[in-house]
Order: C-alpha cells, then sequence, then structure tokens
C-alpha cells in the first residue's frame, strides 16, 4: 500500500519557489525540486503535472474562497461590491505568503508561457464569479460584466499590491482598485 507524503504538495511548492528564487524559473528542473523537497520525482508527478503548476494550484484553492464568501454574501449590495469583498477573503493568506507570491508574480511577468496559464486562470475565475453572481439572482449579461470587471480588479490589485513598497495588505489594494473603478466609471452602490 502506497502511503501519502505528508505535506507533499506545500513541500514541493516550498522547494519550488526556493530554486526558483536562487535559480530562476527555466533553470529549475523537477528531479531538483523533488530533491530539495525530499521526496521522489514520482511523487511530484502524482500531484503537479509539471512545475509549472505548482505557480498555479493554489488558484482554485482561492477561487472556492471567493465563490463562497459571494454565496454568503449580505443582500442589498452592489454585485462588484459583492465581488471586492469576497477577494478580501483570500488577503490573509497573500499578505502571509508575501515572499512567495510576490517571487510568482515577477515569475509569470517575465515568462510567456506562465503569463498565458495566469490568463487562463483569470478566466476561470470569471467564469465562476459569473456562475456564482447568477445563482444569486443576478441577470446573465450583468453576472458576467461583473465577473469580468472583478477579474480586473483582481489583477490590478496583485499588481499594486506586488509593488507596494510600504507593504501594505492586499484587501487595501482590493478596495483602492474597486474605488479608482468606481470613481472613473461612477457606479453607484446601488445593487444590480
Amino acid at each position: 500500500m502506497v502511503r501519502k507524503a505528508e505535506n507533499a504538495r506545500e513541500r514541493f511548492e516550498s522547494a519550488a519557489y526556493s530554486l526558483f528564487g536562487e535559480q530562476g524559473y527555466a533553470a529549475t528542473t523537477v528531479p531538483e525540486i523533488a530533491a530539495k523537497a525530499g521526496l521522489t520525482e514520482r511523487t511530484f508527478y502524482r500531484y503537479f503535472t509539471d512545475k509549472r503548476e505548482v505557480l498555479f494550484w493554489r488558484a482554485g484553492v482561492h477561487q472556492l474562497t471567493i465563490i463562497n464568501e459571494i454565496a454568503r454574501a449580505p443582500a442589498g449590495i452592489h454585485p462588484l461590491t459583492m465581488v471586492a469583498r469576497a477577494f478580501e477573503a483570500v488577503a490573509p493568506f497573500i499578505d502571509s505568503h508575501r515572499p512567495f507570491v510576490k517571487l510568482r508574480q515577477l515569475l509569470i511577468s517575465t515568462h510567456g508561457d506562465l503569463q498565458e496559464r495566469e490568463l487562463m486562470k483569470l478566466h476561470m475565475l470569471a467564469s465562476a464569479v459569473d456562475l456564482a453572481l447568477r445563482q444569486r439572482g443576478i441577470q446573465p449579461s450583468l453576472s458576467r460584466v461583473i465577473a469580468e470587471m472583478g477579474a480586473a480588479i483582481w489583477k490590478v490589485a496583485l499588481e499594486n499590491w506586488r509593488a507596494d513598497k510600504g507593504e501594505g495588505n492586499f484587501a487595501s489594494h482590493v478596495q483602492a482598485a474597486l474605488a479608482e473603478f468606481r470613481a472613473e466609471l461612477h457606479v453607484s452602490e446601488r445593487p444590480g
């Protein structure tokens, strides 16, 4: 009987980020990640399809958190506010893993294949938000627009968070991006 390695996914993640930081993403191999994690290459492939997936596996976990927050949001608030508040639920993870998240964002910004993967994940997030809003009774065309705006707010907030020399928290960057968006487009707080 094969036993699962304790915290294997997290161990691979930690080892990968360490190696990415030391020698770069392109130069890092799966065997090196496995060795640094103290696990086998075969075990790596039980959890990840490739080294790229190490940077993206948490997206599904974050997406589920966001969707659950939208589902339990109070009635009567604007859908875009609902989405922004749901994004804030992920802030504790982002803020407490600042070095990894900053390195992740740097790697994505400098590697085309990672940018493509990030765009796919953002599309998946927008689709999930769209469905969650429709389940809340928001009309489909409005829910899709709000979901796409939400994905843009997420992206801008994350970019601004990464660039913030004062290391402000992610939630404040979500709210700042939302406020800037509202100010420019004069989006009211009325429910949709």
